[in-house]
C-alpha cells in the first residue's frame, strides 16, 4: 500500500514541474526554469519554419501530406543532447534552446527545427521499412538535410552553412572517400558522433539536392513515395550514383 501511495505521489509531484504552452499548431512542453520570453521565441521559430516546410512540399502536387495526424509536440528536453523526432514529437535539448535565444550562441546550439519538422510532415515510404534494424531514412534525412541547409535561419549540422556538394568533397578528401549511398544507413548509425556519421548525413543531403536540381521536387517525391527510381529519372541508382560522385569530385580542393 505504501509503494503504491508513494508511486502516485512521485507521478503528481513530478507532473507539477512541466509546463505546456499552446500554439496553434503544436504544444511545446518544458520545465519551469525556461523562461516564458524564451518559450514564446522557441513558438515563433517554429511557427515560421513549419510555415516553410510546408509551403516548399505543398508546391507540388506530388506532395501526399502526412500519415502523422497526431497534434505535434514539442519537448524542451534535459535528456536529450541533440534534436530528433519521434512520429508526432519533436525533442529539443534545454541547453540548445537556452543557448539559442541568448547573446552566447555557438556552432552546437543549433536546434534544427526545419530538418524535424521535415520529419514530421514528409515521411517517405521507405521510412516504414526497417533496414538492419533501424528505419530506412535515407530519403528521409536527405531532404531534412536539405531543407535546414536551404531554409534554416543559422548554420546547423552537417554542414554550418557550407555549400552541400563542397561539404561532402571535402569531408570525403579527410574521411579517405565517398561513402557508397547505399551504406550511408548503416555508418550513419554506426556511431553516435564522427566524421563518417557527419558524411552520411551530407551525402544524403547532397543527393537529394542532386535530384531536386536534375528531376524536380515533383519526380523527387514521386521516388520519396515509393516509385520505382529508374522509372521515374530513366536512370539506375548506380547510373545516378556515378553521375552525382563525377559532380561532388568537381568541388574537391
Amino acid at each position: 500500500m505504501f509503494k503504491k501511495y508513494l508511486l502516485i505521489s512521485l507521478l503528481i509531484s513530478t507532473s507539477t514541474f512541466a509546463k505546456t504552452f499552446q500554439a496553434k499548431d503544436f504544444t511545446i512542453e518544458y520545465d519551469e526554469n525556461v523562461s516564458i520570453s524564451i518559450v514564446e521565441q522557441l513558438a515563433s521559430t517554429i511557427s515560421s519554419n513549419r510555415n516553410v516546410v510546408k509551403a516548399y512540399l505543398n508546391q507540388s502536387v506530388e506532395y501526399q501530406g502526412t500519415p502523422i495526424q497526431e497534434d505535434v509536440i514539442v519537448y524542451i528536453s534535459k535528456k536529450r543532447r541533440t534534436p530528433y523526432q519521434d512520429w508526432n514529437t519533436i525533442h529539443i535539448p534545454e541547453k540548445r534552446v537556452l543557448s539559442a535565444f541568448s547573446k552566447d550562441k555557438s556552432e552546437n546550439s543549433g536546434m534544427a527545427v526545419i530538418h524535424e519538422l521535415t520529419h514530421v510532415y514528409a515521411v517517405s515510404y521507405f521510412r516504414k521499412k526497417k533496414k538492419n534494424g533501424y528505419e530506412d531514412r535515407f530519403f528521409d534525412d536527405g531532404l531534412a538535410v536539405f531543407l535546414q541547409h536551404r531554409f534554416g535561419e543559422t548554420p546547423e549540422y552537417p554542414n554550418f552553412g557550407q555549400d552541400l556538394y563542397r561539404a561532402v568533397a571535402e569531408t570525403s578528401i579527410s574521411y579517405g572517400g565517398l561513402i557508397p549511398l547505399k551504406e550511408t544507413e548503416n555508418v550513419r548509425h554506426s556511431a553516435k558522433t564522427g566524421k563518417g556519421r557527419k558524411l552520411a548525413y551530407l551525402q544524403e543531403g547532397a543527393f537529394t539536392q542532386f535530384l531536386i536540381e536534375n528531376y524536380g521536387l515533383g519526380l523527387y517525391l514521386k521516388i520519396y513515395a515509393g516509385e520505382d527510381l529508374q522509372s521515374v529519372t530513366g536512370k539506375t541508382f548506380s547510373q545516378l550514383e556515378n553521375e552525382w560522385a563525377t559532380l561532388i569530385g568537381r568541388f574537391a580542393l
